[in-house]
């Protein structure tokens, strides 16, 4: 009788089991499936901050070199001027992935998201400035909002790095290496790229003083 109660308690709990089983491993599959889609948004948003941030990093630079003579505030302006305008130009051309980072990271992390989207936002409001006319009009003025614009410049690129580095380690170590690797090589290249800048000095200064 003990032998014929436990089969048929084997019989009713073996289904279920099964049944717990496939649940079980549907759970872990599913699991690991978004965990593979949450790895691919990471590193799409991880290069498009990359990307943001050498551009920025380019007009950082690019206004550090200008400033190493100690120039006039109309020396400067018209080189500084350049450089905004390609930046500018950049962000216009990368507007669209820009605003696809933001919805990526949105999908995944939204804190960050916003966070990014906020420091977008200020960096963008910065360079709406009419800072040439204002050079001219309101020299004091001008130095004050290149002043703050300098700070936030600064912020954004500590920002941009911070979050890519983020966002790299959750994409596995491999990937938080390479990001770590491609900051030190940018930082690195900054005598290339200063290099660059004197080599085409004479050719900017061309286009600064062609007639507007």
């Amino acid at each position: 009788m003990r032998e014929v109660w436990t089969q048929m308690r084997m019989e009713t709990l073996l289904p279920l089991f099964g049944v717990i089983l496939g649940w079980g491993l549907k759970s872990i599959s599913d699991y690991f499936a978004t965990k593979r889609d949450d790895v691919r948004r990471y590193r799409i948003a991880t290069f498009y901050l990359l990307r943001a941030h050498k551009c920025l990093m380019d007009y950082e630079r690019g206004t550090r070199y200008f400033r190493q003579e100690r120039p006039t505030l109309e020396s400067f302006e018209p080189w500084r001027a350049i450089l905004e305008a390609r930046f500018r130009e950049s962000l216009e051309v990368h507007a669209d992935t820009t605003s696809k980072a933001v919805e990526t990271l949105a999908s995944v992390d939204p804190p960050i998201a916003a966070r990014i989207d906020n420091t977008i936002r200020n960096l963008l409001f910065t360079f709406r400035k009419e800072l040439t006319a204002l050079s001219k009009s309101d020299p004091e003025t001008y130095a004050k909002l290149i002043d703050n614009q300098d700070q936030l410049v600064e912020m954004t690129l500590a920002d941009f790095k911070a979050v890519a580095l983020t966002l790299a380690a959750r994409s596995g170590f491999r990937q938080k290496r390479k990001a770590v690797r491609w900051f030190a090589e940018r930082q690195a290249g900054t005598k290339d790229f200063m290099d660059t800048m004197r080599e085409q000095q004479g050719l900017l200064q061309k286009v600064v003083e062609e007639p507007r």
